[in-house]
């Protein structure tokens, strides 16, 4: 009996195919264990649910339909589906006032794919009825595909609609190594295997034409083997045209704001922007003087206080006044970006984040989620190793690690050698009503919208209701706001004969905020109130 809980040369076949594909390897072990839980299912020994897959893709390439492929040859040969077709549920949305769970139905495709993200579904709304639809529909498979923010969310959100959880992370230096190595040993072309690292440390969109026109190169000429030369011939093609694109870009920007035009238009933040230019000036005080400080910074708040602008108004500020040799590129990631999946890899992986950002500004956000309850964990050499490049770079680039005030402190007492290499720490605090009231006009503005005068009451009062809210999302909240906003206002004017399909009415704002509840996660506020 034990025998026929084992995978056969068949399932081995098909997990392998993972090998060959960027991103995704790791999820070998989820497909076993989906092989193992149909066997298992099947002679009624164990039944835990369905066979839902929630994928966490991290990537920005296109690697979510490889990987589903590969789950759909299981999911055939055990016949849990009937056909390998898949459907894009956003793709066959034809409005925004669809309700796409409900096309579900008829369908014939056998696997669902769902992604939170592009159908703007709020699933808290239609929880119920996509949750019967599942039971109802036993010979499909349903794939959530999470491209939220922030980690964990989905999960939360449809814990009871799936059974297993795979991630495709995003394509690393080593998977480029192997791409190049793949398609090169494909067409029998030799090389050494140390020129391809530097060859391939270039973007994976970048990689892939550097790739192809290779081929070409080597096939009209019959090349056989590819020199460190031919490799960086063609390498440097493409980084001329990349540096010919940034030439026509700064060609453009006397026709641009200046970056601290941009910094005093940003809404609110009068104590922020004050700090903001007192660093300015120190800062470029002491490079006249031939001693550049140190210009690692901690902004701390609530989400959506401004802190990403701030961020990428600085990197723009150090360009325009030569703080950085760089070119102020900005580059942003999420605290858990720094740590890799296996010994060893971390240290590596904070090096090359670094190393990319390097003449600008790095921005962490989330940067407590590297605080680790374990010792000697993948989280405390990610710390360990960035405060080694934070003082190896002190002169080279700007590292601002942000979060919640709290968690913030937390990391930062965690390891003693943040104190003497952050320089600038600076507190974001929540918008006012009155800000968050000119962020959203300045949203209607900029989409070519007419709000009603009579939406401004609505929107202060239950903006006043929303900031009691624990870490309250501030301008996110506003985003979310001004979206919801644009459905309601779409569906009266669907449903009647005005032409005026620019303005906003009440009648929109109190539908939008009607949906929306403020009754959870109240934070304690000392002081009087109205």
């Amino acid at each position: 009996m034990i025998s026929n809980y084992k995978l056969d040369s068949e399932d081995e076949k098909i997990i392998s195919e993972l090998d060959d594909l960027c991103g995704v390897v790791q999820n070998k072990e989820v497909l076993k264990d989906i092989i193992l839980y149909i066997k298992l299912r099947k002679n009624n020994k164990l039944n835990l649910g369905n066979y839902n897959i929630l994928i966490r893709n991290n990537s920005s390439y296109n690697l979510l339909n490889d990987l589903i492929n590969v789950c759909s040859k299981i999911f055939l040969k055990y016949n849990i589906i009937e056909n390998d077709r898949i459907c894009y549920l956003d793709k066959i949305v034809n409005s925004r006032r669809d309700n796409p769970f409900d096309k579900i139905t008829v369908l014939d495709d056998s696997i669902i794919v769902i992604n939170d993200g592009k159908l703007k579904i709020n699933y808290s709304d239609e929880l119920d009825n996509l949750s019967k639809i599942i039971n109802k529909l036993k010979n499909k498979v349903f794939i959530f595909e999470d491209t939220n923010f922030c980690e964990g969310e989905v999960d939360g959100e449809l814990e009871n609609l799936y059974s297993f959880r795979m991630t495709i992370d995003k394509i690393s230096l080593d998977d480029k190594i192997m791409y190049c190595k793949k398609i090169l040993d494909e067409y029998n072309i030799k090389y050494k295997k140390q020129d391809i690292k530097d060859y391939a440390d270039v973007p994976f969109w970048i990689l892939k034409n550097m790739i192809k026109k290779l081929l070409i190169e080597c096939k009209t000429k019959n090349f056989d083997f590819v020199d460190k030369q031919i490799l960086k011939k063609n390498k440097e093609f493409y980084s001329t045209n990349k540096i010919r694109k940034r030439n026509q870009k700064n060609n453009k920007k006397h026709e641009e704001k200046n970056a601290i035009e941009e910094l005093n238009e940003l809404i609110g933040l009068y104590d922020v922007k004050k700090q903001m230019d007192t660093i300015l000036n120190y800062v470029k005080v002491n490079k006249e003087r031939g001693q550049i400080p140190a210009l690692h910074m901690c902004f701390t708040g609530n989400p959506g206080t401004g802190k990403t602008s701030i961020a990428r108004v600085i990197g723009k500020i150090f360009e325009e006044e030569n703080i950085l040799s760089g070119k102020g590129e900005f580059v942003e990631i999420h605290g858990r970006d720094l740590v890799a999946k296996y010994v060893g890899w971390t240290a590596q992986k904070v090096h090359d984040i670094v190393e990319e950002a390097i003449g600008g500004v790095l921005f962490i956000d989330e940067a407590y989620s590297l605080v680790s309850d374990r010792r000697g964990s993948f989280e405390d050499e990610a710390i360990a190793t960035l405060i080694k490049e934070m003082e190896d770079h002190r002169n080279e680039i700007c590292i601002i690690l942000a979060g919640y005030t709290e968690e913030m402190k937390k990391l930062l007492q965690l390891n003693p050698g943040f104190k003497s290499r952050i320089q600038f720490t600076i507190n974001f605090p929540d918008y006012s009503e009155e800000e968050l009231l000119e962020i959203f006009k300045r949203m209607c503005k900029k989409e070519k919208y007419k709000l009603s005068n009579s939406c401004e009451e609505l929107l202060i009062n239950d903006f006043h209701i929303a900031k009691y809210e624990n870490n309250f999302g501030n301008g996110r909240y506003v985003r979310n706001l001004f979206e919801k906003t644009k459905f309601e206002q779409a569906n009266r004017i669907a449903h009647s004969n005005v032409n005026a399909i620019n303005n906003i009415t009440k009648s929109d704002v109190e539908n939008t905020i009607s949906t929306i509840s403020h009754n959870e996660n109240k934070r304690i506020r000392i002081g009087f109130h109205n």
